[in-house]
């Protein structure tokens, strides 16, 4: 690469909560940091001001439009923004910005990556063409194994462009020794948690895919004491909170499971717990909250689906329940449960080593940089 300081560009719909959002973040900070330009396109969004904080510059458009007849019109405007700030390489990290975005690649004879996040499956031929604008880069980055695979399965030809590159955890933030002690002393008032009880967490968006069902008739086959604060169920409808107290009370499980809003501290929130539980009953993309607990030194139980199956090593730093088994998931939280002092925190060691050596978000940052780097030096050939 001839050019001292080349620029990147990343556009994604909006920047508020959200793996693909935090990913973006984590990749513009790293950016600034090896000495390239950092620009960032979307409709805005509370992480606007951090990305700035690190160096980034945002512009606010609307790349989230998912209307055709606005395309044309977008792309213009996003087509000046790229020609002024002199851009290099563009990575696309959603569709709706993908269709509007990738015809100025050609255009402006840069190359072009995509972002795989989401599972691609067999279904009607006009979501298979929307999907397709993400198969179309220069380069495709599957954020896991088993993306990559839902990538070959619809669009086998591509299988060549795809570069697995996990998403990581970021080991400052989710490093026991950095969580002071009065975060989690204000975290423990909000879950209101009883003393010498192990704790059982589940943070999540209110979604019924995400297994709050299957994870409370689980619980009620669970013999050993326990306490469980389902972390995010609190945010949901009023009818979606309502079929998880009615199944609370019926299973008789009030005094040891309660729902709660989502929290602005969630390191200190899990730290809080012994065991974190993600029971998705479809395969999750990746999973990063089965990786932060981890990094905590917390014992993950999930389904042995999705990106989980790939993230824990069941006995080893976790426990793998066999997918959407109730009588599974019920086994392997007792399991986690019973377990000595001293195997729990062997358990939670090899967790922390296995985060720190595959799943950081240093290493994710360095794939990602690389990628770049190799895309520019063979574009320019």
């Amino acid at each position: 690469m001839s050019k001292n300081k080349y620029t990147i560009a990343q556009i994604l719909p909006a920047l508020n909560t959200g793996g693909v959002e935090r990913g973006v973040v984590e990749i513009s900070k790293a950016l600034t940091e090896s000495n390239f330009r950092s620009i960032v396109i979307s409709s805005g969004g509370h992480f606007e001001t951090q990305l700035r904080r690190n160096g980034a510059i945002h512009y606010k458009l609307d790349v989230h439009s998912k209307n055709p007849l606005r395309w044309i019109k977008i792309r213009n405007q996003l087509k000046v923004i790229l020609e002024e700030e002199k851009v290099d390489l563009l990575h696309l990290c959603s569709r709706a910005p993908a269709w509007i975005a990738f015809p100025l690649g050609s255009i402006l004879d840069i190359p072009v990556i995509t972002s795989v996040h989401m599972r691609f499956r067999r279904t009607n031929i006009f979501k298979k063409i929307y999907n397709s604008v993400l198969t179309k880069g220069d380069a495709v980055i599957a954020i896991s194994k088993h993306i990559e695979k839902s990538i070959k399965t619809v669009f086998p030809k591509v299988a060549h462009k795809i570069n697995v590159i996990h998403r990581g955890v970021d080991l400052e933030l989710f490093n026991p020794n950095n969580i002071k002690a009065g975060r989690i002393i204000a975290q423990s008032k909000i879950l209101n948690l009883r003393d010498n009880v192990p704790v059982i967490v589940m943070a999540s968006r209110p979604a019924m895919w995400k297994g709050y069902s299957v994870l409370i008739t689980a619980l009620s086959k669970v013999k050993e004491d326990f306490q469980c604060v389902l972390i995010g169920a609190g945010d949901g409808s009023t009818k979606f909170q309502n079929i998880l107290i009615n199944k609370i009370i019926k299973l008789k499980l009030e005094a040891k499971v309660k729902l709660l809003k989502s929290t602005r501290d969630i390191q200190a929130a899990m730290i809080l717990g012994d065991i974190v539980v993600m029971p998705s009953l479809t395969p999750e993309p990746f999973g990063r909250v089965i990786l932060e607990a981890q990094a905590l030194g917390k014992i993950p139980i999930a389904f042995d689906h999705g990106g989980a199956s790939e993230t824990i090593i069941d006995g080893k730093n976790g426990f793998l329940a066999k997918p959407n088994d109730v009588d599974s998931l019920s086994k392997k939280i007792s399991l986690a449960l019973s377990l000595k002092g001293s195997k729990m925190e062997k358990i939670g060691e090899f967790a922390k080593k296995n985060v720190s050596k595959n799943f950081s978000h240093d290493k994710m940052c360095k794939l990602t940089l690389s990628l770049y780097k190799k895309s520019l030096v063979e574009y320019k050939r």
